[in-house]
């Protein structure tokens, strides 16, 4: 049922408060709202905005509370006020729907006077009298809530518009001015708890915006129009300004991060595979200034690649549905102002270093990985069919791993490092409305919730689906620019929106190619361990595995891939690599059950056996003695040979949700 509520005549909010910062007690707002959308009938609803969200209880005649329900603030994405368009006032009108029910109210003469024949009952309008000159103002406040279609459904994500009408006064000016005392609170209710990153310090740190870096030919290559459809919209209803610019080639984002000044973005968001993710991440660490750059910018990521482990990876660590709309989900992450620290791995080969994220493959893993290539259009069941293929051709290669386990930790430090971050909301650099000139800074206590348990019963669905024809209409009007059905193109901008678009000029980006290619210092950490073509030293508990292997994969977040749960003990800071050792001499049978149950993460033995080892370690170095072969670091094909790594616990701090 389609339902808003409109603003009563007795009014129980706060009084309207000076202009500029909003004053502590007017954090809180309420009113009393009714709807009489239901078979003519009329309910009355007492609505509160606080630190909680929106509370709409609905009271009986004589002011006993029925049913009561929240939309919680940490679903809420933003709101917009604004006035109908002519036509839809005047459609509006029509159906009469546009009184506060109170016939002598000033609002109500000014309407009587501009009445306009309509096809109203006599009592329609003797009670709610029609006119063409609406002077209501509207308050639509978007959220993202979670619902299940039935009790043996999983949850997912539903749009919800929840729309209150004001029209006590009788100037849309004093109508407007209310609705933005709302907007304006719920604002400040979003922005009470800032993480260090967000946090507006002065006027200059407003214009930071968010960073996308979008990959065309990332997956099946449909990225632009995913993003255009699914990402921009939801970007728009939170106010949340973005730069948008489109890889052209390789290594065009480790170009374009290790060479540019990033001072005016809070956020780089990948749209992408975990390829692009990995350049975002080599590029930072390749800058000279990195150890200021990474504690001050998070890094977020909209799944449209093949195998999108990083994504699964975060929104199975936060319980955030994936399945039935992925897009959906991070991009609710990217906009929530939520990070936390993640581990990278540092990565030396014989002639460079590099930045790890996800995993490093030698082996069977990574021939379907790269080999599967020639079956890219296929999407992410390219990999199932070349597994198969590989299991069918199975190849061994010899070589020696080295490696460093981890340390027992304090179970003070295991609870530590598993806890979530609180709960924080980005800053927002303008707004389309009248903005809080000062916010709190005050930190957040709440604990975060848990997905699990957080859904709308089914019983006040009724209330809470909101969406209606006025509310499509101010979508399409919104989302104009870069709508999924807007004609325009977004490789250009508008120099007044805060919602753009840049194309990256050829000039800055050859030069930013030859400053490359001309470094001959490589930044970010140092390594603690003894150069490659050094001896290991023996008394430091290095431990040595040598012989035929069917695969090595070192792993540090829990999906490789959307269905596959690789590491289910991995963690985002938890300082551990995961290293899997698959040794020849495995039967096909044993090897396919343990392909096979790494859809649900039972395919790790508990203690290890003849040919199937798990060892979470802290560094490794492996030495192929074959001289052919795959070896992958973040998916990608790098340099066969010899290869040492590390892990940096916490060094990056990724998006997460809230």
């Amino acid at each position: 049922m389609n339902e808003s509520y409109e603003k009563s005549s007795t009014s129980t909010a706060c009084s309207t408060p000076t202009a500029g910062a909003l004053p502590e007690r007017h954090h809180d707002v309420s009113d009393t709202f009714y709807t009489s959308q239901r078979k003519g009938r009329k309910y009355v609803f007492r609505v509160r905005l606080d630190i909680n969200g929106f509370t709409l209880q609905r009271e009986s005649p004589s002011g006993t509370i029925l049913k009561e329900q929240t939309v919680k603030i940490c679903n809420i994405v933003g709101a917009r006020c604004m006035r109908l368009k002519k036509t839809r006032r005047l459609a509006v009108a029509s159906a009469c729907a546009c009184s506060n029910g109170n016939p002598n109210s000033p609002a109500a003469s000014v309407n009587r006077s501009a009445a306009t024949p309509s096809k109203c009952s006599t009592a329609s309008k003797e009670n709610y009298p029609c006119d063409d000159g609406d002077v209501s103002a509207y308050l639509y406040v978007f959220a993202y809530v979670l619902k299940k279609k039935s009790l043996r459904s999983e949850f997912h994500r539903e749009r919800t518009v929840l729309t209150l009408r004001f029209r006590s006064f009788d100037t849309f000016e004093d109508n407007m001015r209310e609705a933005d005392r709302w907007y304006r609170a719920l604002r400040w209710q979003l922005h009470r708890t800032l993480e260090s990153i967000f946090v507006v310090r002065n006027e200059e740190d407003r214009r930071r915006r968010v960073l996308v870096m979008l990959n065309p030919k990332s997956g099946s290559g449909n990225a632009r129009e995913v993003f255009n459809m699914h990402v921009t919209p939801v970007l728009n209803e939170a106010e949340v300004p973005y730069d948008l610019y489109v890889t052209k080639h390789s290594n065009f984002a480790i170009e374009f991060m290790s060479t540019r000044c990033l001072d005016a973005w809070c956020c780089v968001v990948a749209v992408g595979g975990d390829g692009l993710f990995h350049e975002i991440v080599n590029g930072l660490l390749q800058r000279e200034d990195w150890a200021q750059v990474l504690p001050n910018i998070a890094l977020g990521i909209i799944p449209c690649g093949s195998g999108n482990g990083l994504a699964r990876s975060i929104a199975h660590g936060y319980n955030e549905p994936y399945f039935s709309k992925p897009v959906l989900g991070a991009a609710l992450t990217v906009i929530s102002g939520c990070s936390s620290p993640m581990d990278v791995v540092r990565v030396q080969l014989q002639s460079r270093s590099l930045y790890s994220f996800l995993s490093i493959g030698w082996g069977f893993i990574s021939d379907v990985d790269i080999e599967s290539e020639r079956i890219r259009v296929l999407g992410y069941q390219r990999f199932t069919i070349w597994t198969l293929y590989r299991l069918a051709n199975l190849r061994t290669y010899n070589g020696k791993i080295s490696y460093l386990l981890t340390e027992q930790q304090e179970p003070s430090e295991q609870e530590e490092d598993t806890s979530h971050t609180p709960q924080l909301k980005m800053q927002t650099s303008r707004s389309c409305n009248t903005h809080i000139d000062k916010l709190s800074n005050t930190t957040n206590n709440n604990p975060s919730f848990h997905h699990s348990t957080e859904y709308l019963p089914h019983e006040f669905a009724d209330v809470i689906s909101l969406e209606t024809s006025i509310n499509q209409s101010f979508r399409s009007r919104c989302d104009s620019w870069l709508s999924g059905g807007s004609r325009r193109s977004y490789y250009y901008s508008i120099s007044e929106s805060i919602y753009h678009s840049l194309a990256d000029e050829s000039d800055i980006a050859v030069q930013a190619a030859i400053a490359l290619e001309n470094r001959q210092q490589n930044f970010g950490p140092t390594s603690s361990l003894p150069e490659l073509d050094e001896p290991l030293p023996e008394d430091e508990g290095w431990l040595v595995e040598e012989g035929e292997f069917i695969m090595m994969h070192a792993v540090y977040q829990t999906h490789l891939g959307i269905d596959c749960y690789f590491a289910p003990k991995a963690q985002m800071n938890d300082g551990t690599i995961y290293l899997i050792l698959i040794r020849g001499g495995i039967s096909r049978p044993h090897l396919l059950s343990f392909l096979y149950n790494m859809s649900t993460g039972t395919h790790l033995p508990e203690v290890n056996n003849e040919y199937v080892k798990v060892l979470p370690v802290r560094a490794f170095r492996l030495e192929p003695h074959d001289n052919h072969g795959i070896i992958t670091i973040d998916g990608e094909r790098v340099e066969f040979g010899p290869l040492q790594a590390e892990v940096l616990p916490g060094i990056a701090r990724v998006m997460v949700p809230k």
